[in-house]
């Protein structure tokens, strides 16, 4: 019975999708913002998801647009309403494919450099986009993802010139600019 019982667990464990899940945690995302050429604010999201299938090596991490932390609460309303219209588009996904076989051979405090060369989905429309990255094998077996530099998201190619120029105007400022750096830190688990 203790034979069978172990053998139904094997089974069950051999048939279960594996996935490294990312740890919201311990993992953030960030932008910065350009007003009147001059001033510039960093922001972010404190709503992040994702996962990366450890057989495929397919990443996903999912950014609930609602999250916006500008450190202005009627900004964050605006851009919520204007910019991202998170009530036809709660959410951006950046997918891409990291090469599995080169992170399981890591060895614990290892780090490696890779591009990331994936694609982002936001406001309906989906764009190339990279970034290169650092990778750290933690002692618990997490993977810590870390840009080496911002990559920038083009507003324009997401169709978000008319929310930035709707905020421009409710903020009587002379312009935002259009190219948006990224980075992120996170924890997959």
């Amino acid at each position: 019975m203790k034979q069978l019982l172990c053998a139904a667990m094997l089974l069950l464990q051999l048939g279960a999708v594996n996935a490294m899940e990312l740890k919201a945690d311990s993992s953030s995302l960030s932008f910065v913002s350009i007003k009147n050429d001059a001033i510039a604010e960093t922001m972010s999201f404190s709503s992040l998801t994702g996962s990366i299938d450890d057989k495929t090596g397919e990443a996903e991490i999912v950014v609930g647009l609602n999250s916006i932390a500008s450190g202005i609460d009627i900004r964050n309303e605006r851009m919520r309403k204007y910019l991202f219209e998170t009530d036809k588009f709660p959410a951006a996904t950046y997918t891409a494919l990291v090469d599995m076989p080169e992170l399981v051979t890591m060895s614990v405090g290892e780090q490696k450099t890779m591009k990331l060369t994936g694609a982002l989905v936001m406001h309906g429309t989906n764009s190339p986009l990279s970034f290169d990255v650092i990778v750290t094998k933690r002692a618990d077996g997490a993977l810590h993802v870390v840009t080496l530099a911002p990559s920038f998201v083009d507003t324009q190619r997401f169709g978000l010139v008319a929310g930035v120029a709707k905020l421009r105007s409710l903020a009587g400022l002379n312009n935002i600019g259009l190219a948006v750096p990224v980075s992120f830190s996170v924890t997959f688990q």
